[in-house]
């Protein structure tokens, strides 16, 4: 993604008790027995420095805008100038209505800060973003002291999301931010519940947060499919179905409202149109590769084989702009990509399962911790190019020529993505490697289930790095309880074997 500058209750638990015939995490330590109601301090402290990268981000490169910026500033504009498009004065406003196209949760908050502070508005935004972010660093603090992982392994499962694009996505008008927080931030409530053997109110609170999220970005309701089995985890025995319906309420609710709204002023009840592009993307892999996706005599299949089968993404808006030409509105649009996305599962399912191998970059795999990339990530993210120290080929020639300096950064490079890679294989592995006797399994298991959901949901898309934003916490929770019981069995083998 292209981009410019733009400068214009923590729910406390009880101390860990496993269930009656279960054992307590293998290789516990007087440190990893503290109770996670302690550390307040530690806590405040993984809070302030959590946000540090992002204020001396902002500080160096300004706020960053992005593509998509102008579109939430206009609904924002929309919303402050008074009632919201209409009948033909929205659809035909054009091919990709911004009151249709995008949910209006962060177009709000941004009408919100400018009403209350026109001058400084996007300060206040900027701030609302890093504290957001500084308060998902001190839940997943205090999740790592509930899960016993001992005073410096949560001090570094809660910092380590702060190195990544969490410091980026902090000082960008976009939602990434603000929605990785209400979505971290109720999965850190259930899994805090779940390890306190159940509780409703917080269930309920996440519930609230996930259907604030859903106003944010329209994926919310299918992601939270795979969310249910925590809550359920989280409500406690015999208050399973409870726990899901307090869950799923909130957010069934926010959905509804938000389709109401979008039926009651164009007649569609859609929650967005942004199928009208990412249906279309989702197709590119399997278009690249010679498949004849747009096989039909209709007006959309002659008019994608004339834009999107030779001119890839840059077809996309070409595409949209020619059926809206010929009388098509937005949602008819996003109704019929959706119909040949469809389509395309059931006539290539082998080429669609290839897409979908295609679209995990291996820089996944240290999406947990990689600081290097994350400053230079900074540099293209403000619109510069991405500066010498974050391409290995130039690290290695300066290196060959006696850099010194090269070879450290080259070394920071590879070291912090041998971290990053470590902690996310052994978050994934977390299902295999964590007991069953292990009452921190369930909870756990429930996490992992919710990461996943992320997965599931955007490979067959379309994947970025800020889309994975919401998991990194949970990421690094797993990988490090993971990484925690390695070591302590390790040691307990050489106690056994000296």
């Amino acid at each position: 993604m292209n981009a410019a500058k733009f400068r214009p209750s923590d729910v406390p638990i009880g101390p860990y008790r496993p269930a009656t015939g279960s054992e307590a995490p293998s290789g516990m330590t007087a440190e990893g027995a503290t109770s996670g109601s302690g550390r307040w301090p530690d806590t405040f402290a993984v809070a302030a420095a959590s946000s540090l990268l992002a204020v001396l981000a902002v500080t160096t490169f300004g706020v960053v805008a992005t593509p998509d910026t102008p579109a939430y500033l206009h609904y924002a504009e929309l919303l402050r100038g008074g009632p919201l498009p209409s009948g033909e004065d929205l659809l035909r406003s054009g091919f990709q209505p911004t009151a249709l196209f995008r949910t209006p949760g962060y177009p709000g908050l941004i009408a919100a800060v400018q009403y209350l502070d026109p001058s400084h508005w996007m300060a206040i935004l900027i701030t609302i973003q890093i504290a957001a972010q500084a308060a998902v660093a001190a839940a997943a603090h205090r999740a790592g002291l509930a899960l016993r992982l001992g005073r410096r392994l949560a001090l570094a499962a809660a910092l380590m999301p702060a190195t990544g694009f969490a410091a980026i996505a902090q000082i960008m008008v976009l939602t990434d931010a603000v929605y990785a927080a209400l979505v971290t931030l109720a999965l850190l409530l259930l899994l805090r519940a779940g390890l306190a053997g159940g509780r409703i109110l917080p269930v309920l609170a996440a519930g609230l947060l996930l259907a604030a999220a859903t106003t944010v970005r329209e994926v919310t309701p299918f992601l939270a499919l795979l969310f249910l089995p925590a809550a359920a985890i989280a409500a406690g025995p015999r208050r399973r179905l409870v726990g899901m319906g307090l869950l799923a309420g909130p957010i069934v609710l926010a959905t509804g409202w938000i389709m109401l709204s979008h039926h009651a002023r164009s007649g569609h009840a859609v929650l967005s149109t942004t199928r009208q592009i990412v249906m279309v993307q989702a197709l590119l892999p399997a278009l690249k590769r010679g498949v004849a996706i747009y096989h039909g005599d209709d007006l959309y299949d002659r008019t994608a084989r004339e834009t999107v089968v030779p001119l890839g993404y840059e077809g996309i808006d070409i595409l949209n702009s020619r059926l809206f030409e010929a009388g098509l509105s937005s949602p008819e649009i996003a109704a019929l990509a959706s119909a040949r996305y469809m389509r395309a599962w059931r006539e290539y399912p082998l080429q669609m399962m290839r897409g979908i191998m295609t679209r995990f970059p291996a820089r996944m795999l240290w999406i947990a911790f990689a600081p290097v990339d994350t400053v230079a990530d900074l540099h293209r993210y403000s619109g510069s190019a991405r500066p010498w120290f974050g391409r290995e080929a130039e690290l290695l020639r300066r290196l060959g020529q006696g850099s010194v300096l090269a070879g450290f950064l080259l070394l920071a490079l590879v070291l912090g993505r041998m971290v990053g890679v470590a902690v996310t294989i052994a978050a994934l592995a977390a299902p295999l490697l964590i007991s069953r006797r292990d009452a921190r399994y369930w909870p756990l298991l429930a996490m992992w289930l919710a990461s996943g959901a992320f997965l599931a949901v955007y490979l067959p898309v379309h994947l970025e790095t800020r889309y994975l934003l919401p998991i990194i916490p949970l990421l690094c929770l797993l990988g490090c309880a993971v990484l925690h019981k390695i070591w302590h069995g390790m040691r307990r083998n050489q106690k056994v074997a000296d």
